[in-house]
């Protein structure tokens, strides 16, 4: 992978990271409002749960950009961390913080489903 490339890269996960951030600083707001009612109190309830759901997948997110974001510094991006081949360009940009190859993601999956 050249250097424009991984320029490209670093910047598309910061501005993620930047978001994913942004993201959850919003939702801790939206959570501390407490006015309204008894009906208005439930329904915070429930967006609450959808919101502590929300927030465990962006902090999987955030973790894998950081952890590319890292990669890219030590200069092993774009490598898959099962098999150490490296991951399609094309890949990496559906999903720049992805550690797998799609092969070894296959895998990964089918190994979750089985236990």
């Amino acid at each position: 992978m050249n250097r424009k490339d991984l320029e490209n890269f670093k910047r598309i996960l910061l501005q993620k990271k930047i978001r994913l951030l942004n993201k959850t600083g919003n939702l801790q707001i939206d959570l501390d409002t407490n006015i309204g009612d008894e009906i208005d109190a439930a329904s915070r309830n429930s967006e609450k749960e959808i919101y502590f759901e929300l927030a465990a997948n962006d902090k999987i997110v955030l973790y894998a950009v950081n952890d590319a974001l890292i990669k890219i510094g030590n200069e092993v991006y774009g490598k898959c961390e099962y098999c150490n081949n490296v991951i399609p360009v094309e890949r990496l940009k559906a999903i720049p913080w992805t550690r797998y190859c799609i092969k070894c993601q296959e895998k990964s999956e089918n190994l979750k489903t089985r236990k």
